[in-house]
């Protein structure tokens, strides 16, 4: 399948199960609301920390997303495998998935922050000697690792994809996206770039309407407004992000399985 159909086939899934759609919206218009309090009327300043009381909210509110994700995932599967909503069995899937799903995660973020730390320490460690050459070798040697933690990332970006629609396990999955997204590397980059256009795009026309709204509307009620815009922007990219990434993988893993020419 090509990727513009497989795009195509995400907006058609979204459009068609606003139902969906409508859970996850009203689960970032609840986020948005309880959020106001902790939240200055404007932005935050740079190397300013986030209260204890926001924190802690942002971690609940991250948990609680493992478990539309998994409600979600499962949906979508339905949806592209049977053609067929199924919304009884939403929170049986967020619950069924969500330590695997959690777990998963917590392994991604580790590795990126593993990733990170040891870029850091490796310019931080050759800053001190001033010494030109010193500094460019381990340069280069930071950027080495930097991008082998992106591509590790980038191999593993459809394992929850594939824990949900294979019902397998956190490292079995891990392994089924590595092997997968070898072969098709740069098509995955290329739809995940189209996609993210497409939430650029999306994003852009709410952003303008928002500061068109500014001028008139101010304060609290004007993150409220914004919260609601921007909750149905990304309910609805949720759904077309997750139906096309779903799609494109069961239909490469369908002409696997019959030998056929794929994507």
């Amino acid at each position: 399948m090509k990727i513009l159909d497989t795009v195509k086939r995400g907006f058609e899934v979204a459009n068609s199960n606003l139902k969906l759609v409508l859970i996850v919206f009203i689960f970032n218009v609840v986020w948005s609301i309880a959020s106001l309090p902790f939240t200055p009327e404007n932005s935050m300043p740079a190397g300013v920390a986030m209260s204890p009381a926001f924190t802690m909210f942002t971690i609940v509110f991250m948990l609680a997303s493992v478990f539309i994700q998994g409600g979600v995932l499962g949906s979508v599967k339905d949806i592209v495998k049977k053609n067929k909503l199924e919304l009884g069995q939403f929170a049986g899937y967020g619950k069924k998935f969500y330590l695997r799903l959690l777990c998963l995660a917590l392994i991604i973020v580790v590795i990126m922050a593993i990733t990170a730390f040891i870029t850091t320490l490796i310019v931080a460690a050759s800053a001190p000697t001033k010494n030109v050459f010193i500094i460019s070798i381990t340069t280069i040697i930071a950027l080495a690792v930097g991008g082998a933690g992106i591509y590790l990332v980038i191999l593993l970006f459809l394992s929850p994809y594939i824990l949900v629609l294979e019902d397998a396990g956190i490292f079995q999955s891990m392994r089924a996206s590595m092997e997968f997204v070898k072969k098709v590397i740069l098509k995955i980059i290329a739809l995940g770039a189209l996609l993210i256009l497409i939430g650029f795009g999306i994003g852009l026309v709410v952003g303008i309407f928002t500061g068109i709204l500014s001028l008139i509307i101010k304060g609290k009620f004007l993150q409220l407004i914004s919260g609601i815009l921007n909750g149905g922007v990304n309910a609805y990219l949720s759904i077309l992000v997750t139906s096309a990434i779903i799609t494109y993988y069961l239909s490469i893993k369908g002409g696997e399985s019959k030998g056929t020419p794929t994507a």
